[in-house]
Order: C-alpha cells, then structure tokens, then sequence
C-alpha cells in the first residue's frame, strides 16, 4: 500500500547550525488496512515524515509510493502535488472553517479541486460519514459550538469524506483532556477497523501507540531505531533508548558474558552479580550493555532469604504507593533503586527489605545507545 524508500529530509538551519538532518534514510512498508505508528520523541522527524508522504514537504531524497503510483522519487524526479494523491490528513489543530456549520465543513473538500460531484451525491456522502462518526444529529450546527471531541470527529469525517486511499493523522488527540483521548481512541480504532482504512498515526504517546497500532515504528534523531507489532516493540526492544521510551523499565548496566550452561540464557556480569537473560541484541562477549527488565515483571519476595535461583536480590523498600489495582514499589539494591509492580493485596511496609526475583524470560539485554 505504502512504500517509503531511503527517505531524506533536510532543512536550513542558518549560519549557526548549517544544514539539519531532519529524517535520515528512513525505509519502512505500511500493508493495506494496517494502523501503523511512528512514535518518538519531539523533534525526532515523526511529523516531517508524514509531510513528506502527504506531499507538504519535498523530500531531498529518497521515494515514495501510494498504492503501486510513485508520488516522489528523487531518481526520477517525480513529485506528484498534495491534492492529487488522494490522501486525508488530520492536524494536531484540526483547522475547522469557523464560519460553516458542520455539514459544510464536511463538504467542502468535495466542492474544491476540481472535483465535479452531483450536489445529491455530495449530501448522499456528507451524511454517511457524519453517521459514521456519530455526528449526524449535529449537521446543522456551527463548528464552533461543538466540545473537543465532537471538532476532532468533524475533522476525521472531513478526511474520509473524500474516500482516500491513505489517511494520515498528525497528533489528532494531543489537544484534548485525558479522559476524552481515551475514550476517542476506542472511537478511532473502531472507525479503522470498520472501514478498514490504511492509516499512518504520528505521537509521542506510547499508551496511544500501543493501543491504536498494529505495527509500531520508533523514531529518533530522524532515524527508525525499531519496527514491530506493539508486543514486540513493548516486550522485545533492540536498544536501550526503545526499551526506555516505551513504557517504564529498569535498566541494570553490565558487561556480556556469553551463552550460560542453561540452553537459551546468556550471562551478563553486573555490579550486583551475576544476570541471566533469556533475549539479547546483537551483542558479543566483552561488550557493555544494558539489561532492561519491566517493573510488573519483578517479583517482589517478603521473604528475603528466598533462594530460589540465580537472578534473586534483596533490597530496601524506599517508598511505596497505592495506585488502586497495584502497589507501585521504589527498591533499593546497594547503590541502585527499581521500579517494581505488585498487585495491591501485597502491601509491604516501608523500610522492610526484601527479594526481588528477576525471570530470565523477562531480562533483556541492550544495545547501550550512543
């Protein structure tokens, strides 16, 4: 559906800083129907990537494809303009004409560009997609006094409106409150689903991209660092900047020792001793590195003297919260403090020391990034 192929963006940064690599090289695939994301922090080139795609950008380099129709090629020089690439995009602003009730709003794309559609076709598909996002009832009523939910639906029905084959959306939720976010996501993925829409989400929120996502790409420094489907990103990083930028993680520095006499479990030497590890990156022995390990994934022992087998340390709780299902724990070993999840029937006063139990098939080992 989506090719993107050694995509290259730079901007003038001025005498001080030269010229900025915004997106460096980038390649991924997007298939049809998929939800995929491009997460990562601000200022890491998830935006311009998406304006390149949309053709609001021109990149320095690189290609890309829309459904077998290349819109850019640097080789070719190719540069098919925005309009006509057949693309809905929603902004972080959703840019509604404040002067036209909802119904036009919608409409409007369809009246503009050349486009010669039947006034009764126009209504026939206006309504439609109003129905789809739930805004039939409100057709006739000015944009402006719609609440935030209701303008970031009135912005989504008027990308679909025109049938795209590729719809991108650019931070469309970072506007509104917690709760409300949260529930538009069910919306979004339920509206994907349904009409199967091949979608390119751009955030920095790793819940979002976890929930929304069927494939997940993690940007940073205008590079793609990792793809894979949320589970994988989530349970299986390649480095450290990934493991640590999706959700929350312990990290043990230390240094590969190698294959253990366990099948499948390698060894890394820490200052805590030794860590056996089920998944590694591409690591050779000697090498530094980084064991992630999840806080939920910590087994949390009341009973120091637990000797159960390798990967068992005992600590001092430091702090303690209660965040209603779970205990949100603050351990400290030696010089070093986790992170660790119980369920709520377990409250250990603070002060107690106890184990922690760290599985092997939970410990990653990391690239250490630069």
């Amino acid at each position: 559906m989506l090719a993107v192929t050694s995509l290259t963006k730079t901007f003038e940064g001025g005498k001080q800083f030269g010229r900025v690599m915004a997106v460096d090289g980038i390649d991924f695939t997007v298939k049809e129907g998929d939800f995929f994301t491009l997460l990562g922090p601000s200022g890491c080139g998830k935006t311009t990537t998406l304006r390149c795609i949309a053709g609001l950008e021109r990149p320095r380099s690189g290609e890309i494809t829309i459904s077998d129709r290349t819109v850019y090629s640097s080789s070719k020089n190719v540069f098919v303009q925005p309009n006509e690439r057949n693309i809905g995009m929603v902004f972080q602003s959703y840019a509604i004409w404040p002067h036209m009730n909802v119904f036009e709003n919608v409409a409007f794309p369809l009246k503009v560009g050349g486009r010669k559609i039947p006034k009764e076709q126009i209504k026939q598909r206006v309504m439609q997609v109003l129905e789809v996002v739930e805004l039939g009832h409100l057709a006739d009523r000015y944009a402006t006094k719609l609440s935030g939910g209701q303008q970031q639906r009135l912005a989504l029905a008027r990308a679909l409106v025109i049938e795209p084959n590729l719809l991108l959306l650019d931070e469309p939720l970072s506007n509104l409150d917690a709760k409300l976010r949260e529930s538009l996501r069910f919306e979004l993925k339920r509206l994907q689903r349904e009409k199967g829409i091949t979608t390119i989400y751009v955030t920095h929120d790793q819940a979002e991209a976890l929930a929304l996502s069927n494939v997940i790409g993690v940007m940073r420094t205008g590079h793609l660092l990792q793809i894979g489907t949320p589970r994988e990103i989530y349970e299986e990083p390649h480095t450290q900047f990934v493991a640590d930028f999706i959700g929350s993680t312990n990290f043990v520095q230390g240094t590969f020792q190698g294959q253990s006499s366990t099948p499948d479990t390698w060894v890394v030497e820490t200052n805590h001793g030794p860590l056996h590890v089920c998944k590694t990156a591409d690591l050779k022995v000697g090498d530094r590195c980084s064991v992630s390990i999840r806080p939920e994934h910590i087994q949390v022992l009341p009973d120091a003297d637990d000797t159960r087998s390798a990967n068992m340390w005992s600590g001092a709780i430091k702090t303690r919260l209660f965040v209603g299902e779970v205990m949100d724990y603050q351990i400290e070993v030696g010089e070093a403090e986790f992170r660790c999840r119980t369920p709520a029937s377990l409250s250990i006063p603070t002060g107690r020391t106890v184990g922690l139990y760290l599985p092997p098939e939970h410990c990653a080992a990391l690239v250490i990034d630069v």
